[in-house]
């Protein structure tokens, strides 16, 4: 009697370690999805984000954008980045941003630099961020040179924070952050060319969900051919979304 007693306690002992453990890994899902939400537009790079691959947006479609607020256009796409010398190269992934980004949040580097600064070109060479990564992988320091196409770039410092880097989705290659004037440098922008290029949008007033979803609608509605996909700030980062929920799911 005595001992089946005890293995009866130790049963419901186990059950409510797992609804606590259960219960525990949900708080911590919802927790960090709440996160998201609310760092929605720094995480996205602004209210609305519309990308088009392998084109920039035409002149009737940038009109549509600068008239719902202030746009910051980035380019993301692969290469090789190698050193000015050629005796090492790596992949990158190139991030072209304007003068407008970001939006919101804030960029970091080490050291801080105005984007001139940052950015600039100097003599023909242009400026260039990049994570430690870069460097530990290339074996350069600060004011180093490299090559990407046919453009010379001087790496002016680290990067440390990206504040839209998890919108991008996930990046298989140390990050290399110039200007778009230097991207359009280096040649690299071909027919063809597997760029994505992102224009994000910090609406000139302030708009709830329902404004938001008008604009896609609208969007849809008048360029039905445009071939761009949109993200709004609630749904900022999906891909981080779905992994916490597969995640959860998993645990539970």
């Amino acid at each position: 009697m005595r001992g089946g007693l005890s293995g009866f306690l130790i049963f419901l002992a186990c059950i409510a370690l797992g609804v606590a453990a259960i219960g525990g890994v949900n708080s911590v899902a919802r927790s960090i999805n709440a996160g998201v939400a609310n760092q929605g537009q720094t995480l996205l790079g602004g209210d609305l984000r519309f990308q088009i691959n392998q084109r920039d947006a035409n002149q009737a479609e940038r009109s549509f954008l600068d008239g719902l607020g202030t746009v910051s256009r980035t380019a993301n796409m692969r290469s090789m980045a190698r050193l000015a010398d050629g005796t090492d190269q790596a992949l990158v992934e190139a991030k072209a941003v304007d003068d407008a980004y970001p939006l919101y949040g804030a960029l970091e580097t080490e050291p801080a630099l105005s984007k001139q600064e940052l950015f600039g070109e100097e003599f023909g060479v242009f400026g260039a961020a990049a994570p430690e990564l870069l460097f530990e992988r290339l074996h350069v320091k600060i004011g180093d040179r490299l090559k990407l196409g046919t453009a010379t770039f001087e790496l002016r410092a680290r990067l440390i924070t990206e504040p839209d880097a998890v919108s991008d989705g996930f990046g298989f290659a140390p990050r290399l952050m110039i200007s778009t004037e230097a991207l359009a440098a280096t040649g690299l922008i071909q027919p063809g060319s597997l760029v994505e290029n992102a224009y994000k949008i910090r609406l000139s007033t302030d708009a709830d969900e329902a404004r938001l979803k008008a604009i896609q609608d609208q969007a849809a509605k008048d360029f039905p051919e445009a071939g761009w996909s949109i993200r709004t700030r609630s749904n900022a980062a999906p891909a981080l979304s779905s992994n916490i929920e597969r995640f959860s799911q998993f645990l539970t």
